[in-house]
C-alpha cells in the first residue's frame, strides 16, 4: 500500500489528491494536525473512491519506502482545481458581510476586538469563529460573502473560494524587511481571484506567553521580535470610516 505524505497547507496540497491513481493508500500526517483537517482530507478521498487510513508521525526523522508527495501545482492552477472539484454552493441564508475572529489564537488577536465587533455589528456584519465550523462549512461561508474583514492569518486562505469582486479588509501588522513573503500572501490570493483587497495597518502588542507549540518550533528571538507573532490594535476611527 503506497504512503502519501501530507503537508499542512490545504490550498497548495489538496489539489494533488485529484491526480492520485491509486485506489488504496496510507496517509502520513503529523499527530498535531487538526481533526478538521483530517476530516476534510477524508471527505475528498471518499468522493474519489480512494480507500485510506492515517499513519501518525511525531517530531522525528522517518524513512519511507514506496511513498510520494502528491503533485504540486502553481497557485493559480491549485485554486482552479479546488474551486472546480469542491464547487461551493450558493446559500442565500448566509451573511454577506462577515468578520473573522482570531479570539482562540495565541497571536495576532485583536486586543480591542470588543470595540471592533460593536462597530461591525451595527454595520450588519456577522462574527465568525472558524474554530466552530468544519472546513467545508468555512468554504461555504466565504464563498457566499461579499465583504470580509479579518486579521492576517490562515483563515484568510478561504478567500480562494470567494466570488470575483468580493471585498477583503485585512487587519495586518507592519511587517519587517525579512517578512515580506508574509506581507503579500493574501493580497496575492486576492489578485489571482479578482478580489478587492485592502490592508488596514494595525499597531502591535507583545504576546505575554506564547503557546507550547510555538515555543517548541519557533526560535525565541523570532517570537520576541517579529510583528507576525504579536497581537494587534486597530484604530477604531479608521475602521469606522472604512466600513
Amino acid at each position: 500500500m503506497q504512503v502519501i505524505i501530507i503537508i499542512q497547507t490545504y490550498y497548495n496540497f489538496c489539489p494533488g489528491f485529484f491526480s492520485i491513481k491509486k485506489s488504496k493508500i496510507k496517509l502520513a500526517i503529523h499527530r498535531n494536525s487538526s481533526n478538521k483537517y483530517r476530516k476534510f482530507i477524508g471527505s475528498i478521498l471518499k468522493s474519489l473512491n480512494i480507500e485510506f487510513n492515517f499513519v501518525f508521525l511525531d517530531d522525528d526523522f522517518y524513512f519511507f519506502k514506496d511513498s510520494e508527495l502528491p503533485q504540486f501545482f502553481s497557485l493559480n492552477d491549485s485554486i482552479k482545481i479546488l474551486k472546480n472539484f469542491l464547487n461551493p454552493k450558493t446559500n442565500l441564508e448566509l451573511s454577506k458581510k462577515i468578520y473573522v475572529t482570531r479570539e482562540d489564537s495565541y497571536y495576532r488577536k485583536m486586543i480591542n476586538e470588543g470595540d471592533v465587533i460593536t462597530i461591525l455589528r451595527k454595520k450588519g456584519y456577522k462574527i465568525i469563529n472558524p474554530q466552530l465550523y468544519e472546513i467545508d462549512e468555512q468554504i461555504e461561508i466565504f464563498s457566499n460573502a461579499e465583504k470580509i474583514i479579518a486579521p492576517h492569518g490562515s483563515n484568510l486562505a478561504n478567500i480562494i473560494f470567494c466570488k470575483p469582486g468580493t471585498e477583503i479588509f485585512e487587519f495586518t501588522p507592519s511587517f519587517k524587511d525579512n517578512e515580506m513573503i508574509l506581507e503579500d500572501r493574501y493580497s496575492n490570493l486576492s489578485l489571482i481571484n479578482d478580489l478587492k483587497h485592502n490592508k488596514i495597518i494595525c499597531d502591535t502588542v507583545n504576546v505575554e506567553d506564547h503557546s507550547v507549540l510555538a515555543k517548541k518550533y519557533i526560535d525565541t528571538n523570532t517570537l520576541l521580535n517579529s510583528n507576525y507573532y504579536k497581537n494587534l490594535i486597530v484604530k477604531i476611527q479608521e475602521l469606522d470610516n472604512i466600513v
